[in-house]
């Protein structure tokens, strides 16, 4: 009998065909070809060999809530190393010296209207909460009130005490004042002795330095070119039975003819506690801290730390005759050799 659809069956077996066929495609498709061997010589093989990216050289990338990409910035640099030699370049240093303590770097004009000297030539400050703002003194200060504050002005004067804050008076402030003893030869301190701050002060030509007793903070100050006489015995700070003071990023230079310490804390005059010395350029002196027990045994609570100190010294750094001191993080200047007292 005749076959009555025979393209049909033709046409579905070609299906059929092109079916297994595929199926067989698809099946030998799964398993990837080897990699050809590479003809790279073994001593090319860090040059050529694709190894991965560490990520922290990778630019990291942000999104922003606008949905674009923003760089990120990139890391800090690392801290610059620390200079030597700081007593030439001051102020590059960081330190104090005559451009950046005293009035001249304000910018003020000073004027003497309103200054009015006593016969022994005193300018007498009695007024509690009194301003000094842009005064040239020819003439000692004598403070006998609360909350008196000197700034932007020049005090000259060659007796004992340039500026003296008489007992029970407190909260003396002197700012950007230049003090000139006018190389006076009566051994005269820039300013004595309780309850007072100094900051940004320029002090030169004098016996001494300040002489500091209860509560007294000096930063930011100049000390240097003390004066010579035939009786000096020149200290840039020297205590007066100290207590509760601080002296903090200062520049105290001691190179007078009679030089005795930069820092001298001792107990002549009564017990010394609590006096810290930090973050100063010390130069010069027979000692740049000379910590003594004189009289009322020996200070408590010294802390000297982080000053930079100038081998300009004519025995030693430290003098700490009779006891101890906490010293920590001093160096020399000239190479950073740490100093210590122990």
């Amino acid at each position: 009998m005749a076959e009555l659809f025979p393209n049909r069956r033709r046409r579905l077996r070609t299906i059929v065909a092109i079916f297994a066929a595929g199926t067989t495609l698809a099946a030998c498709n799964t398993t990837a070809a080897p990699a050809p061997e590479t003809s790279t010589p073994a001593e090319w093989a860090s040059e050529t060999s694709n190894q991965p990216v560490p990520s922290s050289a990778i630019p990291q990338s942000t999104t922003t809530t606008s949905g674009t990409q923003k760089q990120a910035a990139p890391p800090p640099p690392p801290p610059a190393e620390p200079k030597v030699n700081c007593i030439k370049t001051l102020r590059a240093c960081g330190f104090p010296d005559a451009s950046n303590t005293g009035w001249q770097h304000t910018g003020v004009k000073l004027t003497t209207s309103g200054v009015n000297l006593t016969a022994d030539a005193e300018f007498q400050i009695n007024e509690p909460g009194t301003v000094i703002d842009g005064k040239d003194i020819r003439g000692c200060v004598s403070i006998k009130a609360n909350n008196v504050k000197i700034k932007r002005s020049r005090v000259r004067c060659d007796s004992y005490f340039p500026i003296r804050i008489y007992d029970g008076f407190r909260n003396a402030v002197i700012e950007d004042t230049e003090i000139d003893g006018l190389n006076s030869g009566t051994t005269n301190a820039a300013v004595g002795f309780d309850n007072y701050i100094l900051r940004r002060v320029n002090m030169h030509s004098l016996g001494e330095g300040p002489h500091m007793g209860t509560n007294v903070l000096i930063e930011d100050s100049y000390v240097h070119d003390l004066a010579s006489c035939d009786i000096c015995h020149n200290d840039a700070i020297q205590s007066s039975g100290a207590l509760n003071v601080v002296l903090r990023h200062n520049t105290f230079i001691n190179d007078a003819m009679g030089k005795n310490a930069v820092v001298r804390i001792a107990t002549e005059q009564g017990d010394s506690k609590n006096f810290l010395v930090e973050n100063n350029l010390l130069a010069g002196g027979n000692f740049a801290v000379q910590v003594r027990s004189q009289g009322h045994g020996f200070p408590v609570g010294v802390r000297v730390i982080n000053n930079r100190i100038v081998p300009t010294w004519r025995f030693a750094p430290f003098d700490t005759t009779d006891g101890r001191i906490e010293t920590i993080g001093n160096f020399r200047d000239d190479n950073l050799e740490p100093l210590s007292a122990d």
